[in-house]
């Protein structure tokens, strides 16, 4: 478990540092050019890895199978980096990144009411400090 839990630490770190990267191409090339910079890369890469996989089969037959809300994962990873591209610009790293936590805690919070039907309290309060956390730094830092 404790493997588990080090490769989401690390994932959250990546997910920063890719922000920053992301962010920095799309200043030379525009938040559009960035991010097709951005998706492009990782296409070759998620393609190479598939290459190399034990696994590397490609059947086209399964991607007719597939229900089409499974496509939407791609739609909202470019809307959610285009977002995170724009408000980078108005937000501090650390701002960004505490907001992109909430909006996942609330996104996971919703997606458990509407498909599970489990909606726990403990988990909207933790969200609400979360938010509240985040307006006092930002009068804290205003302050300044």
């Amino acid at each position: 478990m404790s493997f588990i839990l080090t490769l989401a630490f690390i994932n959250g770190c990546a997910t920063v540092i890719s922000k920053m990267i992301n962010y920095r191409c799309t200043k030379v090339l525009g938040t559009y050019n960035g991010s097709l910079v951005n998706y492009a890369v990782a296409s070759l890469l998620s393609f190479g890895l598939m290459l190399v996989s034990q696994n590397f089969e490609i059947d086209f037959y399964s991607f007719t199978q597939a229900p089409w809300w499974m496509y939407l994962g791609g739609a909202f990873g470019i809307i959610a980096f285009i977002i995170s591209m724009i408000t980078l610009t108005r937000l501090n790293v650390m701002e960004s990144t505490i907001l992109l936590l909430a909006g996942q805690l609330t996104a996971g919070i919703l997606f458990d009411a509407f498909v599970f039907g489990s909606l726990n309290p403990l988990k909207i309060f933790g969200i609400v400090l979360v938010a509240a956390g985040i307006i006092w730094d930002n009068r804290i830092s205003q302050k300044r």
